[in-house]
């Protein structure tokens, strides 16, 4: 039955695509809790963005909240930054609203702020999943990218996590961002990973610029021409791990084999289906209802959010988004293929 609804809930995807109307809801919301994050990391600009008022409250997140549970097929809520647990109170009581109105509920960290006390406390609201940032295998090439010191932090904060495996049903992730200072690591961050005992490991292709503002291709994180026959030397290897535990990667195989096209092809580079608008509804820290940076300039205070994600105004964005040339490889870009399909109702993967 399961693999069944997946496939039928992909044909509906398909075809709200196809008609730019959605015929139905996202399977996630994602709550960007803030733009501020007390790391600098070399790849992302985020926290460069301007304060524009005020953060949304606890009270204006729990409405949408309210509204959003009656959404079929809409099933996982996610707290992303900046550093969201720099609204630590703030999360840890919207971690438990969510989870008390049956969502599964998703948290993304740099575990900068993740002590004993602070990773109790998220298990204790009923947290079910949490993504670490882990850009390296090495010490040195981890915190040149993110800072001093946070290699030790992450590791100390997984190991905290796992233990609490033990007594509490939480799934511990690690994410890394693929760029020329440590794609030559990879396959040693994948066993790096195995070992910890983490769920899973996800791979994100660098954005040159995560604000959707402005790409240049000479960028130091870029992965040059003469590098490219050894990523693709890591990526077959990383491929071959894949087929040997296809749940681990968390990447479908044509994600990493798009990945050293990503890098040769530069703004050349398209592949797949932008399922940005369709599959995930994104709130930015004001209320607004943010994809990319094409709008649709929808601010959801005191809103009717059912309304909103069938308007005219997202509609429009939607449109935006299938013309849109930028090479992107974010993680909503690819999972939507025939291959994929196939998995569905052949495996159901």
């Amino acid at each position: 039955r399961d693999k069944i609804e997946k496939v039928e809930n992909y044909l509906r995807f398909y075809f709200s695509y196809i008609l730019n109307h959605p015929l139905i809801y996202p399977k996630e919301v994602n709550f960007q809790m803030t733009n501020r994050c007390n790391l600098r990391c070399k790849m992302c600009n985020i926290w460069k963005l301007p304060r524009r008022g005020r953060e949304l409250s606890v009270k204006e997140m729990k409405r949408i909240l309210d509204e959003v549970r009656n959404w079929e097929n809409t099933k996982y809520v996610s707290f992303v930054g900046g550093e969201a647990l720099i609204r630590m109170k703030d999360t840890l009581e919207l971690i438990k609203y969510a989870n008390s109105l049956g969502f599964h509920t998703n948290l993304v960290s740099n575990a900068t702020l993740l002590n004993e006390t602070t990773c109790r406390k998220l298990v204790k609201a009923g947290l079910e999943r949490i993504a670490l940032s882990l850009d390296g295998a090495k010490r040195e090439t981890h915190d040149f990218i993110r800072g001093r010191g946070n290699f030790d932090q992450v590791l100390k904060a997984v190991k905290i996590l796992i233990r609490q495996k033990k007594e509490h049903n939480i799934k511990v992730d690690f994410t890394t961002v693929v760029m020329s200072y440590n794609f030559k690591e990879l396959v040693d961050l994948y066993f790096l990973a195995k070992e910890i005992g983490v769920d899973q490991w996800f791979l994100q292709a660098v954005v040159l610029d995560n604000t959707f503002r402005n790409f240049d291709y000479n960028s130091p994180l870029w992965i040059k021409e003469e590098e490219q026959k050894e990523l693709g030397s890591v990526i077959d290897e990383l491929i071959h791990l894949k087929l040997r535990d296809r749940k681990f990667i968390y990447n479908s195989i044509e994600y990493l084999r798009a990945l050293p096209k990503y890098f040769e092809l530069k703004g050349n580079f398209k592949l797949g289906k932008c399922m940005a608008g369709y599959f995930t509804l994104n709130i930015d820290p004001y209320g607004n209802i943010s994809i990319c940076n094409f709008g649709p300039n929808i601010n959801l205070i005191g809103k009717n959010v059912t309304e909103a994600w069938k308007s005219k105004e997202f509609k429009r964005t939607r449109v935006l988004i299938k013309r849109c040339k930028t090479p992107c490889m974010m993680l909503c870009y690819q999972r939507f293929s025939l291959p994929e399909l196939m998995r569905l109702l052949l495996k159901g993967e």
